[in-house]
């Protein structure tokens, strides 16, 4: 007999049973066919017999299940579980997967003409019978339906709250980049305030929350200004300004500021909302051109001075020579004075050439055009030389003018016309504003350094003017004459050298400025 052949006696026998009308046999099928659930007895290929509702469903779809040449393997079009498993999966028939988990349904896939129908399946041993099994098939499709509805709708909703926030993280990060917010109550309590704000006045993140605006306020920012802010805020009206602010340290920003009141449902101001720009450079930026400004108007009234001066002199100099032309020959009187003419007039046009060239190279400092001849120079024998010829500058009998000096060479490399410049114009800023007591040079070693200090006991440098003494068209005293271009143009040598100049002073007492060069050996 085949392996096939008892399983054949057991489907027959069962069948036999079935139609021989078997008392309890009838009464299982009654109690099976009173249910919508489809069950169906099963070898796992073939359907053995089935109830009432499995017959009428499975015609419904077009299967005929008690056909020949009817099997499973074509019947369900998937089985699944927490995932797919299919035929075949661990080398094994599905019913054998289906009874590894038999505590928990499986779900199956029929399919008809147009559509997939989805069931639930439990699958049971029939005993005494080994491989006759019971099963049962509830259909599920709508609630599948329903489920799939649901879990798109909840995808839906998640993919669409994820992206909602994300967007709102770009915008409040595009916010943070562009905007400086905070919010406040009717108080001027701060209730919020973004990153970006509290990073710019310093407090950290959430810095400023609890805190009262007022702390903001800037020094410029007066009593009436503030309440008239107030009030227009009160009012329900938006205000818009140029504010400045304090940050937590005390230094100053300017902000273009929109502080807008925001009203609930009945229309009652609940709190103040201030979006604000960042203009700190901008202000910066317009400070300096007035000051520029100004210094440009400064410095051409008093070109515009210290040119008409010797040009003035030298026109009514000359127009007396010319006036006196004709008697020179005759008067010897005359000659002299035409003589006395001509040199005050060759003296202004000296004054207004030194003038102009000045001007030039302050202009070819300013483009940084100006050339450097570095060479190595004895700077011991270098202000020996100036020393002598600025002698003649003293003419005064109560101001002594002294050299101390080392008696070895001290060897530098700078230009040494522009350091002679440099060292001359010191000493007769010296000479010049000193009337009494003495100007004194001095050449000392300083480490890797030759320091050449120029001191004085004359008027000294008011405090609020030593950190601007070095810029163009800046002078000392309101009363001095020149364009203020000397120390200007004595600062921009000394840097474009590589050396260094200080300077300190007292008002009534005199000043010291000591040039330091690095000595080359």
């Amino acid at each position: 007999m085949s392996q096939q052949e008892p399983e054949l006696i057991t489907i027959e026998t069962i069948k036999q049973r079935l139609n021989d009308k078997d008392l309890q046999c009838h009464y299982y099928e009654a109690i099976v066919n009173s249910t919508k659930d489809m069950i169906a007895l099963t070898d796992g290929e073939r359907i053995i017999d089935a109830n009432t509702s499995m017959i009428h469903v499975c015609e419904l779809m077009g299967k005929k299940i008690f056909a020949e040449d009817f099997n499973f393997t074509n019947f369900f079009e998937h089985i699944d579980k927490f995932g797919y498993i299919y035929e075949g999966y661990k080398n094994k028939r599905w019913y054998e997967l289906a009874l590894e988990r038999s505590d928990e349904g499986y779900r199956v896939g029929i399919m008809n003409s147009s559509a997939m129908h989805s069931f639930n399946l439990t699958l049971t041993r029939l005993a005494p019978f080994e491989t006759i099994y019971v099963m049962s098939l509830t259909d599920v499709t709508s609630l599948m339906g329903y489920k799939t509805t649901l879990e798109e709708g909840i995808k839906s909703s998640i993919k669409d709250r994820d992206r909602t926030q994300f967007l709102l993280r770009q915008y409040d990060k595009a916010i943070d980049s562009a905007t400086l917010v905070y919010k406040c109550d009717l108080n001027g309590i701060i209730t919020y305030a973004n990153n970006a704000l509290n990073k710019v006045l310093l407090y950290g993140y959430g810095g400023l929350v609890g805190k009262h605006i007022s702390i903001l306020r800037g020094p410029s920012t007066s009593d009436e200004q503030y309440r008239t802010m107030w009030n227009k805020l009160k009012a329900g009206k938006i205000h818009k300004a140029i504010m400045e602010n304090l940050d937590k340290l005390g230094g100053i920003h300017y902000f273009d500021v929109s502080i807008i009141p925001i009203h609930d449902e009945r229309g009652d101001i609940v709190e103040f909302l201030s979006l604000r720009h960042e203009i700190t450079e901008v202000m910066q930026a317009k400070e300096s051109a007035l000051k520029t400004l100004q210094e440009k108007n400064k410095f051409f009234d008093q070109v515009s001075h210290e040119l008409r001066t010797p040009l003035n002199a030298i026109i009514n100099f000359t127009d007396q020579a010319l006036e006196s032309f004709d008697e020179i020959f005759l008067d010897e009187e005359s000659r002299d004075l035409v003589k006395m003419y001509i040199e005050r007039s060759h003296k202004n046009s000296q004054q207004l050439l030194h003038l102009i060239n000045s001007l030039l190279d302050m202009a070819k400092l300013r483009a940084g055009k100006e050339q450097y001849e570095m060479v190595r120079t004895d700077i011991v024998a270098l202000i020996g030389d100036v020393y002598e010829a600025t002698g003649s500058l003293n003419s005064k009998i109560t101001l002594e003018y002294l050299l101390i000096r080392p008696d070895h060479s001290i060897f530098i490399e700078c230009d040494v016309f522009r350091l002679r410049q440099i060292l001359t114009n010191l000493i007769s800023n010296a000479i010049k504003f000193t009337h009494n007591g003495y100007v004194q040079v001095r050449v000392k070693e300083v480490g890797d350094e030759c320091w050449v200090e120029i001191e004085d006991t004359g008027s000294g440098i008011p405090a609020d003017k030593m950190d601007r003494i070095f810029e163009p068209f800046e002078q000392v005293g309101v009363h001095d004459q020149g364009t203020g271009l000397g120390l200007g143009i004595v600062n921009e040598y000394v840097k474009g050298m590589g050396m260094r100049l200080e300077v300190v002073s007292s008002l009534g007492k005199g000043s010291c400025f000591t040039l330091k060069v690095s000595i080359k050996g």
